[in-house]
């Protein structure tokens, strides 16, 4: 269950959360429109298109503006919906 937002550091956080969300989006909408790959989950690449998008977001994001350009995590998940497929998405509802 997600807590109400109460004081200015919930706030704050939302918003960071919010704009790592956005960058991940972004850095994935941009790797598979250079991979030309159209697939929305993992499961239906090969292990070489898994490979080169993992090059793809660490030499053109990770690299270039740090390691910790999609927050400080361990692990990130990717489910491969780039901002275009969430617009489609949305306005779909």
């Amino acid at each position: 269950m997600v807590e109400k937002i109460s004081t200015n550091a919930d706030l704050d956080q939302y918003f960071s959360e919010r704009t790592h969300v956005q960058k991940l989006r972004d850095a994935i909408g941009f790797c598979k429109d250079l991979l030309e790959i159209n697939a929305v989950h993992d499961s239906r690449l090969g292990y070489e298109e898994r490979v080169n998008f993992e090059k793809c977001l660490t030499e053109n994001f990770l690299v270039k503006h740090g390691y910790d350009y999609f927050g400080k995590r361990d692990l990130i998940y990717l489910d491969l919906y780039g901002s275009n497929d969430v617009n489609k998405l949305r306005a779909l509802q």
